[in-house]
């Protein structure tokens, strides 16, 4: 049987004269003349072959398998081409498709019939393919779903694997709030197991003995200096004369008081409670005060002005806690004569002050403590600089036994990092006084225990590596690290102590910065408002990174969550994200906020995550059960929601600038994650909703120890701090 050319298939390229044959008539010919005498003889014979009255198909498809072999081989046997072959795939495919008049070999002919049918089977894809290191998610067999993924997010190392075993044993079941431990220790609050006792202990002692032993207490306390002051000059550092007050309205829904907060003055939560018992409307009677449940304890405090860092202070396992509270700088109404300046790339120095709270717990079995409703919290210490606002705020997190370190009548707090407006990295060595009778304590520093600054630009936020070494980023995109001991004292700032290392990560302004302590502290994950999220490991910082996927705005806030092994953040589309440290690359989503997430805090003995948002709401979520279980439905339990509204004809008029109003008892609710739940819709189009700067959660953090892991401090736009026990 002869096959006729005209009845081969072609495509609408191929009915079209080929320009390159159409211009050069002999160029196939000449190809043919130039060919070596055995590839002419097999032509010959494949054009007897064709001419012949029987075709022989079954040798045809041989021969058609034995060049698909060569060509596999030839790509790696991979069974997928590279580009490079691709683009001589396509160059041959252009060069076979032309016009059947021309003289051309008859076995290219032949190869364009039966190709195409042999050819076009693609090849199983091999699961010991890798991608990025790791099994590519997306071709996961079916039958090893759950193995693999887990391998995909925590690696194949067994240190890892138990790590992560134990932490979903312990905290896994729990779907928002925190629970305190139980008598075997089994369930609830623990150190993370990534930081066992013998490490922790280790920590302890031998890490802090440049302190203690060699000098460093003495060459930090040569550093510091400071003077007291009374309390009408450590005033002006506090907040504007006007706000003297502020007006709250809270308690049950429908029928909440009105209470009036002085600056620098606490309110019990539970007021609002027992002055409002439940009613019994359908029988209309009155309310039985002894049946009225009464609200679980915790306190509201008027620090003055805007909180905007709020951090627990660690290594107190006793009866008292220690919380460090910083605020904005006050607005000031006269602006003529002021250039416009950028306060992220300008250093700006005034008066401001860092207040140190003291709450005080009462024992329980089974190693809790609660807030004690008979001790009420007491301002312990006012620090004044005149170094601007504290920016950034940094206990240092190792464990240490606090030691006698030679103050007599002193109370060791620890070491404070922070960056302040002026563009500063310092380090304060906390003491206060120690005294009965609950003082308040205004000292004004005029020199820190250490204190940095790179040249030419501003630190932006800080980071503790060890108990000497800081990490700080800048507003040039660079990170650099700083050892505090030795140090030589405080000196003018062209000698400033130069950075250990100094190196660009972003192309401009680093705006969050986070370690993976205690499980890789090497690691460090930092954000820009570049869009880009960097994970960098600090033994190689140039050569060994990866890059998340780009953002359209860079996150607040950035914290490593060491039961999920992964960076969690708040992202623009209003959905809180994980970033596993094995799969930087594909973020997870795990919750939806109500708005844009401006403070997040994670927990240093649990695995629930606390979230404040742009609208007042604060919710409190547990990211581990969707991170191991994508099929679970995530919940997420809004805890209260702080609202702020103009009153009195604007600002500038006392405690009528502006009334307060908290909302609480909401139920816990499903978090959608799916892209595009949460977003309001008006008209067909999406739109964002602008809120008030006093009505916005600026600030979250959680207890440090295992017995008061569940104690929150959330700090708001409004001056107003609230500190309660979430757990349950």
């Amino acid at each position: 049987m002869q096959v006729s050319p005209e009845s081969v298939r072609k495509s609408g390229r191929a009915r079209q004269p080929n320009r390159k044959y159409a211009d050069e008539t002999f160029t196939s010919l000449e190809a043919i003349d130039s060919a070596s005498e055995h590839e002419v003889l097999s032509w010959q014979e494949a054009e007897q072959h064709l001419d012949s009255d029987e075709f022989d198909e079954e040798h045809a498809l041989e021969e058609a398998n034995e060049q698909e072999d060569l060509s596999s081989a030839g790509s790696d046997a991979s069974g997928t081409l590279t580009p490079h072959e691709r683009s001589d795939s396509a160059a041959s495919a252009a060069d076979m498709d032309i016009d059947s008049t021309q003289e051309t070999p008859i076995l290219l002919r032949r190869s364009i019939r039966y190709r195409p049918y042999v050819l076009r089977r693609r090849p199983k894809r091999s699961h010991g393919v890798h991608v990025r290191g790791i099994t590519d998610p997306v071709h996961i067999p079916p039958k090893g779903v759950k193995p693999d993924y887990i391998y995909s997010l925590f690696g194949d190392a067994t240190r890892d694997l138990v790590h992560m075993a134990r932490s979903r044993d312990q905290w896994c079941h729990e779907a928002t709030l925190p629970r305190r431990p139980n008598e075997t220790g089994t369930e609830g609050m623990h150190h993370f197991f990534s930081h066992p006792e013998e490490k922790r202990q280790l920590e302890a002692t031998r890490g802090w003995e440049w302190y203690y032993d060699h000098g460093g207490h003495q060459c930090l306390s040569k550093s510091q200096a400071s003077v007291s002051l009374g309390a009408d000059q450590a005033f002006a550092h506090l907040a504007p004369s006007e706000e003297s007050s502020r007006t709250i309205f809270m308690g049950p829904y429908g029928r909440q008081a009105r209470f009036d907060l002085p600056i620098l003055k606490h309110l019990a939560l539970s007021e609002a409670w027992d002055q409002a018992p439940s009613l019994n409307l359908a029988e209309n009677k009155a309310p039985d005060p002894s049946k009225s449940r009464k609200r679980q304890d915790g306190w509201l405090l008027n620090v003055g002005r805007g909180a905007r860092c709020v951090e627990w202070a660690p290594n107190h396992a006793g009866d008292t806690q220690y919380l460090a509270v910083s605020s904005f700088r006050p607005k000031s109404n006269d602006t003529s004569g002021q250039p416009e300046v950028s306060p992220a790339f300008t250093a700006q120095s005034f008066p401001s002050s860092i207040q140190i709270w003291s709450f005080s717990s009462r024992k329980v079995p089974q190693r809790r403590s609660l807030l004690d409703p008979d001790l009420s919290p007491c301002l312990r210490l006012v620090m004044c600089t005149d170094w601007g606002d504290a920016k950034h705020l940094r206990w240092c997190p190792m464990p240490r036994d606090l030691r006698k370190d030679g103050e007599e009548g002193k109370i060791t707090i620890g070491l404070l990092a922070g960056v302040w407006s002026d563009g500063y990295v310092r380090v304060l060595d906390v003491h206060l006084d120690q005294c009965e009778a609950r003082q308040t304590s205004f000292v004004k520093f005029t020199s820190a225990a250490f204190t940095a600054k790179p040249p030419s630009t501003l630190c932006t936020c800080v980071i503790w590596l060890s108990p000497t070494d800081l990490a700080v980023g800048c507003a040039n995109g660079y990170l650099a690290l700083w050892s505090i001991y030795p140090y030589p004292g405080p000196s003018s700032s062209a000698s400033l102590p130069r950075p250990d290392l100094y190196t660009p990560l972003h192309d401009s302004y680093i705006s969050s910065l986070s370690s993976a302590y205690p499980l890789l502290p090497h690691l460090l994950a930092t954000a820009s408002p570049s869009g880009h999220l960097r994970l960098t490991s600090l033994l190689s910082p140039q050569t060994d990174y990866v890059l998340a996927p780009r953002l359209r705005h860079p996150p607040s806030h950035i914290h490593f969550s060491e039961p999920c092994q992964a960076f969690i953040a708040a992202d623009e589309a209003e959905t809180l994200r994980l970033w596993p440290i094995r799969r930087f690359f594909g973020p997870i989503s795990v919750a939806r906020c109500p708005s844009q997430g401006l403070a997040l805090g994670v927990g240093r003995v649990h695995g629930s995550v606390i979230v404040g948002c742009e609208d007042g709401t604060v919710f409190v979520t547990s990211p581990m059960r969707k991170l191991l279980f994508p099929k679970l439905t995530s919940w997420q339990c809004p805890v209260f929601k702080h609202e702020f509204a103009r009153w009195g004809g604007g600002e500038g008029n006392g405690n009528q600038r502006g009334r307060i109003r908290i909302t609480e008892g909401y139920k816990a609710q499903e978090a959608p994650v799916l892209r595009g739940t949460g977003k309001r819709a008006v008209e067909g189009m999406v739109v964002a909703t602008i809120y008030e700067d006093e009505g916005q959660v600026r600030c979250v953090s959680w207890g440090t120890e295992v017995n008061v892991g569940g104690w929150v401090a959330v700090g708001m736009g409004s001056g107003l701090v609230r500190v309660e026990d979430l757990a349950i």
